[in-house]
């Protein structure tokens, strides 16, 4: 019976070069991040590129493969050997030796393991809106027999502003970075897809990788009749063979393991994080093996899907100006700034607060140390400062005028693993509600829930969601009708307090309540 399957495995493999539905390509990376990774509303310069050429290709996905059709992808390995039949548990290439770690000073600041195989693009961009996002799967063959494990090859896409960095590929609606470890078919299963067609046994893991392969024409050629061959033997270091499961392959998606050899992967993921207008950020896609150089990952990038929009849903939004017909971003690129290259026409005539507005535009302040809940910045976003309304010339002798008041932020605190409101909070509730109801033509409102660090972070989620739920009904009884808040649960994921202390985890149990002045 063995036989039979490794034959059937042979003619699958055969098939799948034929037909492959992942197709690779080599290409200039900075050609290709100038031309097809930027999309609307970005303007992106000055790349650069680390690794070997043949850890980064581009790649077209026919027939649904993958989720992102087209884009680039940067692996610990030869991306070439991500395409085709997934006939191995545990495939391996690496571009150095195990004796020569590598280092990267963001990557260590995530992860405390040694570094190989590092693959990393760093550019500079200016986002045009106050919010910028790209599309991406990560993958690997650490799945799935090293989740949990030390062996967790680790990403990261880190947006910085030259005062601050912070890591944007996280698990949606949380502040938890992407990983073998946060997402697998244990934890976070919406968000996974498993590609594992082999029975788990008895595994010894591979020992590392001594000689350097370099890539070349003949070594993938050998390479590639070597696999052909040695299938039905034992991978050096498995203690025992790992044998496609009958049972698995019927719960697999047969398009997905046909074309794609790693073991599993994440359904499409959106990193996105808050911007100021017309300023000048830095980019670093990031990758690396962990702990050794074998077991290949890599990260899929979505083609056209760095854009940058306007996005009235940022806490404490205030509307600026469409100048992208007005200003030369380039300018911005090469270290101007937006108040240098405003045209006169645009300065001239302006009030001093003005001028102050647009002065801020540049530069977000760092938050205070110990912010109160209220002025907290959400975590994985920098501190956005109001951009300005400049005037159009014909209108720049308007008087710019403020609304009769505005509307706070509220906090919301609840006790130890309660969703139930305080008569205290409920007072306080009532007393914003009633401010708002004098300007609900003016302002929405949205909402997300936190908790303190005790149990956990599932648990949590639900209590921000019940959480969240109570102040959604508070707040229709109040206004004598049902309505629906945006809101998002945050477990404890985002907290304004230290969680070692009582007073720090009461801070934490709360519900914020964001009003977003409308446009």
């Amino acid at each position: 019976m063995k036989k039979y399957i490794y034959l059937l495995f042979a003619v699958l493999l055969s098939a799948g070069n034929s037909f492959s539905q992942i197709r690779l390509s080599s290409i200039k990376v900075d050609e290709w991040v100038k031309k097809n990774f930027s999309g609307q509303g970005v303007i992106i310069g000055n790349v650069k590129f680390k690794g070997y050429p043949l850890s980064t290709l581009s790649y077209t996905s026919t027939g649904n493969i993958l989720q992102l059709q087209k884009g680039l992808i940067l692996s610990t390995g030869n991306s070439y050997n991500v395409a085709g039949y997934n006939n191995s548990h545990n495939q391996s290439s690496t571009f150095g030796d195990i004796l020569s770690p590598q280092t990267d000073p963001d990557l260590s600041a995530i992860v405390s393991g040694k570094l190989f195989d590092i693959c990393s693009i760093e550019f500079d961009f200016v986002p045009m809106d106050n919010s910028i996002q790209f599309n991406y799967q990560f993958g690997s063959d650490e799945y799935p027999e090293y989740v949990d494990s030390p062996y967790n090859d680790v990403f990261a896409f880190i947006v910085s502003d030259g005062n601050s960095s912070k890591n944007i590929a996280l698990i949606p609606g949380t502040g938890v970075p992407v990983s073998i470890n946060t997402v697998n078919f244990k934890s976070n299963q919406e968000h996974y897809i498993d590609n594992n067609l082999y029975k788990q046994i008895v595994i010894k893991r591979q020992e590392p990788l001594k000689s350097t392969y370099r890539g070349t024409l003949p070594g993938r050629v050998l390479r590639g009749i070597g696999s052909i061959f040695t299938m039905s033997g034992p991978v050096p270091g498995d203690q025992t063979v790992i044998q496609a499961d009958p049972e698995l392959l019927k719960t697999l998606d047969p398009n997905l393991y046909r074309n794609l050899r790693y073991d599993g992967i994440t359904k499409k993921l959106v990193a996105q994080t808050y911007v100021t207008p017309y300023k000048k950020y830095h980019l670093k896609i990031v990758i690396a093996d962990v702990a050794d150089n074998i077991y290949d990952s890599g990260v899929f990038i979505e083609d056209r899907s760095l854009t940058s929009k306007k996005d009235f849903q940022q806490p404490g939004f205030v509307d600026y100006p469409d100048l992208s017909k007005v200003i030369d971003p380039n300018l911005i690129l090469q270290g101007k700034t937006l108040e240098e290259i405003l045209p006169d026409e645009y300065k001239k005539d302006i009030s001093k607060p003005a001028e102050q507005l647009v002065s801020t535009v540049q530069s977000a302040p760092a938050p205070a140390s110990q912010p109160t809940p209220a002025a907290q910045p959400k975590q994985g976003q920098l501190p956005a400062p109001k951009p300005v309304d400049v005037p159009s010339p014909a209108q720049r002798k308007v008087v710019l005028t403020e609304p009769e008041f505005e509307m706070p932020n509220v906090v919301i605190l609840f006790d130890f693993d309660k969703s139930d409101i305080t008569a205290e909070e409920m007072s306080k509730l009532r007393t914003a509600i009633n401010r708002y109801k004098q300007v609900r033509n003016q302002y929405s409102i949205n909402i997300s829930g936190h908790t303190d660090n005790y149990g956990s972070l599932e648990y949590n989620y639900a209590l921000s969601d019940r959480r969240n739920g109570a102040i959604i009904k508070a707040v229709s009884e109040m206004l004598g009708e049902k309505i629906s808040i945006p809101s998002l649960s945050k477990s404890y994921t985002v907290p304004v307090a230290d969680n070692s202390t009582d007073s720090g985890r009461q801070l934490n149990r709360r519900v914020e309540l964001v009003f977003i002045k409308k446009k």
